[in-house]
């Protein structure tokens, strides 16, 4: 058996543009809490394009779902965008850390 998928109505669709409106908020509101919380003495500019990926996972959530799988991959999408924003300075310390440590530095 093959289930159909259910498109939205346009005023459903209406109903998303809050939510994508919020984790575009959310994404540098997490990318500045997650490098006001690291131990990064500064931050260099080339590093700033890793952001990339997590605002691009965010900026996905713009395109209205039109089924529910859809909806449910936007929110998942979107969170981990905004959890990868929030991380990223972390990942990039712990990184630091074990390249000094196995250098022998």
């Amino acid at each position: 058996m093959t289930q159909t998928p259910v498109t939205r109505s346009p005023d459903e669709r209406q109903q998303w543009l809050p939510v994508a409106a919020l984790f575009t908020a959310l994404a540098p509101a997490a990318a500045w809490c997650g490098r006001a919380t690291s131990y990064l003495p500064g931050f260099p500019p080339g590093f700033v394009l890793f952001y990339a990926l997590p605002l691009a996972m965010v900026a996905f959530t713009w395109i209205p779902p039109r089924t529910d799988a859809q909806r449910r991959r936007r929110l998942a999408l979107g969170s981990i965008g905004c959890l990868l924003a929030f991380l990223y300075p972390h990942v990039l310390l712990v990184g630091w850390f074990t390249l000094w440590a196995l250098s022998g530095g």
